[in-house]
């Protein structure tokens, strides 16, 4: 079974760590990116091609 990929998107790190660690906690979900703005989410999108985009 494939893992759920996620990219986080939010201007504030602290956000992005404690979700990080709570996905990461899951079995079957993995966060491959993260970003701190719409942009950089554009493009980590692009790039990452995760099947959720957390924002």
């Amino acid at each position: 079974m494939n893992k759920i990929r996620v990219l986080l998107v939010d201007d504030h790190m602290v956000v992005r760590v404690g979700l990080t660690a709570l996905i990461n906690a899951e079995p079957d979900m993995e966060v491959v990116g993260e970003a701190s703005n719409g942009a950089e989410g554009v493009d980590a999108t692009v790039a990452q091609r995760p099947d959720v985009v957390v924002m």
